[in-house]
């Protein structure tokens, strides 16, 4: 599955793993979003890679996406059946921040990326959840943020 086929879909659920202290002393952060189709996917980190498919649609309760842990109610309602318009990326002097996850662009006017590791205590690692205004701010004069469907999808 390439990281386009993502846009369009429609995100049912999503939950997120986090751990305390892994075995390089980092917190450690990990949405899982299941689409309406029934695929569980996590959050691109590289335009050119493609979807990490956690697994698909099962009513087992011991799949990892049904042992993961549940965003607040709040969250929830603000993501379910929300269609994913855009993807984009962060660019620092042309290059791709490898150690980035994925922006998702929602119709409903919100987007979402998340912070995956960092030391405890020193760094917020969670879902980051923005509205356009907190969205256009994160480009500066040493970051650029790409559109997949608009920047990235059109050189090739």
């Amino acid at each position: 599955m390439k990281i386009s086929d993502l846009i369009d879909e429609k995100i049912s659920k999503i939950r997120f793993n986090y751990t305390l202290e892994n075995e390089h002393g980092m917190q450690e952060f990990q949405s899982q979003i299941r689409l309406s189709n029934g695929q569980v996917v996590l959050l691109p980190k590289h335009p050119d890679d493609d979807i990490d498919l956690v697994e698909d649609y099962s009513n087992n309760k011991n799949t990892p996406f049904e042992k993961a842990q549940r965003y607040g109610l709040t969250s929830r309602l603000m993501f379910r059946n929300k269609q994913i318009k855009d993807i984009h990326f962060r660019f620092s002097d042309n290059e791709q921040v490898i150690d980035s996850s994925a922006i998702l662009e929602l119709d409903n006017g919100k987007f979402i990326t998340e912070n995956n590791y960092g030391p405890n205590g020193l760094t917020d690692i969670n879902l980051v959840i923005m509205n356009k205004t907190q969205f256009l701010e994160l480009a500066d004069d040493n970051m650029e943020i790409k559109s997949l469907r608009k920047d990235i999808l059109k050189r090739v």
